[in-house]
């Protein structure tokens, strides 16, 4: 059982087959770069609606195309990955490679200046409460 739980596999939350699909992360991250596109073309919608108020044209009927074609080009963009934020999801979810990752049996961090550790903490907290 200690076996399972220490195994690092490279599964996605949710999945329950084990199994790794780049396809369904790749449309996911796709699916999200298109939600997060219509999300900011809606409030920019919104803050040019101020400018547009006293316009003769404007109407319902000209605010559900105009919807209609934020749509349209948002999921457009998010096809072609235009802002890049797919690769960025895809990259930091997808299963990594282990030899891109350093060794970690030494310590690295501890390496340059073990002394300054040596310092006990408590009495330098304590110093300014006298």
């Amino acid at each position: 059982m200690l076996q399972a739980i220490h195994s690092q596999t490279s599964v996605l939350p949710g999945d329950i087959t084990g199994q790794v699909k780049p396809q369904n992360l790749e449309q996911a991250a796709e699916q999200f770069e298109a939600m997060f596109l219509r999300s900011m073309m809606k409030q920019m919608r919104k803050a040019s609606q101020a400018l547009v108020d006293d316009n003769p044209f404007d109407s319902k009927q000209q605010r559900m195309m105009q919807e209609f074609y934020d749509d349209k080009l948002t999921s457009q963009l998010a096809s072609q990955r235009s802002t890049g934020m797919a690769q960025m999801i895809i990259a930091q979810l997808g299963p990594q490679e282990s030899a891109s990752l350093k060794n970690g049996s030494r310590a690295v961090a501890l390496e340059e200046h073990p002394q300054e550790l040596k310092t006990p903490v408590v009495p330098v907290m304590r110093r300014g409460q006298e």
